[in-house]
C-alpha cells in the first residue's frame, strides 16, 4: 500500500485526460483509477473525476465504499465550488465522486454541463482524469471532447469494437457540430455559411458519407473555411486501447482495421497505445478494492501507464519506459 502527498506547486492548467468508450464493462474505471495512482506516485497532483453520472463506481476502485459528497452536489448548488468536493484517497489522487444514480441524473442541462466543464478546467492540478460513462450521449461526448487527451477502450468482442469506432465517429461529428459553440476555442471565428455546410453534413452522416466529402464541399463553396475545418479534424486524435484479448486473437489486426477505417471514412489518425491481456492479479485487485498500481508499482499495469503517458506527453515522460511490455493486463 502506498500513501503519497500531492505536489503543492501544481501546473497553472491541468492536462485533462478522458477515459471513454461507448460500452460499459471494458475497463474504463480500472484504467482511470490506476493511472491516477501512478501519476500521484510520480509526485503529480492528480484529480480523478467520475463522470458516469448515471452509474458511478470509480470510488470503489480506490477502496471507498460511500461518498460524502458528489458531483451532483455541485450541479445542484449545494456546494459553491468543485474544489469543495475533492476527497483525499489513501492511494494518492484526489477524487470528485460521481452522481448518485437517481432517475435522470445523467441528463444534465447544457448550461450545467458548461458550468461543470469550466470548473474542471480551472482545477489546480497537474492532471485531471475523467472516467466517462459507457454511452454516446451528448453529455459524454462533450466531456470527452473537453479533454486534451481522449482514450477509447474496447475489447475484441465485435459489439465492443464496433461501439468503439462509433464512439470515435460520433465524437468527431459532435466536435464538428459544436465548432462555433460557446465552449469552443473557435467561437470568435464564427462563420454562418461554414456552420450550415457542416450541420447539413452531420445530419446526413448516417448515410455512410466519408468526411472527405465535407472537405471537398467546403473547398469548393467556402474555401476560406477549409483551413479551420482541417485544423478541427486533424487535431482530433483518439488513443485506442484493446482490453482483455483471449487466445490467439489477432489484436494488431483489429487495431490496424480501426486505424484504416478511421482514416478512410473520417480522415483522421488514431493512436494505438497497446493491448491489455487478462491478468488474474489485476482481476483480484478489483475484488480487493486496492488499485493494482499501489500494490505492484513496477507491475504490468504500471508499465502500461508509463507507456500511455509517453504517448500523451512525449517531452515530459514521468518515468523511463525502455523495455516496457505493451501486452499488459486490465479487467473490467
Amino acid at each position: 500500500m502506498m500513501t503519497v502527498s500531492p505536489k503543492k506547486n501544481a501546473s497553472p492548467q491541468a492536462h485533462i485526460i478522458a477515459i471513454g468508450g461507448a460500452k460499459g464493462g471494458v475497463g474504463k474505471s480500472l484504467l482511470a483509477a490506476n493511472l491516477g495512482v501512478y501519476l500521484a506516485a510520480q509526485g503529480k497532483r492528480t484529480i480523478l473525476v467520475d463522470l458516469d453520472l448515471g452509474g458511478a463506481n470509480l470510488h470503489l476502485f480506490l477502496g471507498i465504499w460511500s461518498l460524502e459528497r458528489k458531483v451532483d452536489d455541485f450541479l445542484e448548488k449545494r456546494y459553491g465550488s468543485i474544489e469543495e468536493l475533492l476527497l483525499p484517497t489513501k492511494y494518492g489522487p484526489l477524487l470528485v465522486g460521481g452522481g448518485g444514480g437517481a432517475l435522470g441524473a445523467a441528463n444534465i442541462h447544457h448550461a450545467r454541463k458548461l458550468k461543470l466543464l469550466r470548473a474542471l478546467r480551472n482545477l489546480k492540478a497537474d492532471y485531471v482524469i475523467m472516467d466517462l460513462g459507457g454511452d454516446t450521449s451528448f453529455n459524454m461526448l462533450d466531456f470527452y471532447l473537453a479533454a486534451h487527451t481522449g482514450v477509447v477502450l474496447t475489447t475484441m468482442d465485435p459489439a465492443s469494437y464496433l461501439d468503439a469506432y462509433n464512439f470515435i465517429k460520433v465524437g468527431l461529428l459532435r466536435r464538428l457540430s459544436r465548432i462555433f459553440g460557446p465552449e469552443s476555442p473557435y467561437r470568435q471565428e464564427k462563420d454562418e455559411a461554414l456552420a450550415d455546410i457542416i450541420n447539413r453534413f452531420v445530419a446526413s452522416a448516417g448515410n455512410g458519407q466519408r468526411l472527405e466529402a465535407l472537405l471537398d464541399e467546403v473547398a469548393a463553396t467556402r474555401p476560406q473555411g477549409l483551413k479551420l475545418l482541417r485544423q478541427v479534424v486533424e487535431t482530433y486524435r483518439p488513443r485506442t486501447v484493446i482490453n482483455m484479448p483471449a487466445g490467439d486473437n489477432d489484436v494488431d489486426a483489429l487495431a490496424e482495421r480501426l486505424s484504416k477505417v478511421s482514416a478512410r471514412m473520417l480522415s483522421i489518425g488514431i493512436s494505438y497505445i497497446g493491448q491489455l491481456a487478462y491478468d488474474g492479479t489485476i482481476h483480484q485487485s478489483t475484488q480487493n478494492l486496492v488499485p493494482h498500481v499501489a500494490r505492484h508499482p513496477e507491475g504490468s499495469l504500471a508499465q502500461f501507464c508509463k507507456l500511455l503517458m509517453v504517448d500523451i506527453e512525449p517531452g515530459q515522460a514521468v518515468a523511463e519506459t525502455s523495455g516496457a511490455d505493451t501486452s499488459v493486463a486490465l479487467t473490467a
